[in-house]
């Protein structure tokens, strides 16, 4: 399950890179895409949350009764302020651009699963899919305007 985790990961980070490489965080003094796993990166610092993609995983369970295929649930959370320049009043244009990159992320919805664990990483010979966003109505939390999108993955087990 870990491998399918870092292969979606790792994908979109990737994809970002090619979309918009100006999005990007920075942690621990690495700049990199804005593209994070909650449950890789704890604590973050306060100005990685804004203008930045924050993955986290709400459930997993087998896709069908019969045969390997599993799902795990994605959420991505993302949000925007606007800038200082523009007075904050381009929040909603922010919001709006993050929606449009992240359909262009998921938009070729699979990639080859790989292990991240070793350098290179290895090609696990099966494949990730997923399904498009489904997002969410925009609400406005603090003076920050954000917006959750859902995807569920689909992956086949690794054999031990």
């Amino acid at each position: 399950m870990q491998a399918a985790k870092d292969t979606f990961l790792k994908t979109l980070a990737g994809r970002l890179a090619v979309v918009n490489p100006a999005r990007t965080v920075m942690i621990d003094g690495a700049t990199r895409p804005a593209v994070l796993a909650l449950e890789n990166e704890t604590p973050l610092p306060p100005d990685a949350t804004l203008n930045t993609f924050l993955l986290s995983w709400e459930g997993a369970g087998r896709a069908m009764t019969e045969g390997p295929l599993m799902y795990l649930d994605c959420k991505l959370g993302y949000g925007s302020e606007g800038t200082n320049d523009m007075l904050r009043t381009d929040r909603g244009r922010t919001l709006t651009a993050m929606d449009s990159e992240l359909l262009q992320l998921c938009g070729q919805n699979r990639a080859a699963k790989c292990d991240y664990t070793l350098t290179p990483p290895l090609l696990l010979g099966t494949n990730i899919f997923w399904t498009l966003p489904v997002m969410e109505t925009p609400s406005e939390v603090n003076g920050v305007l954000q917006r959750a999108a859902l995807i569920r993955m689909f992956f086949f087990p690794e054999v031990a």
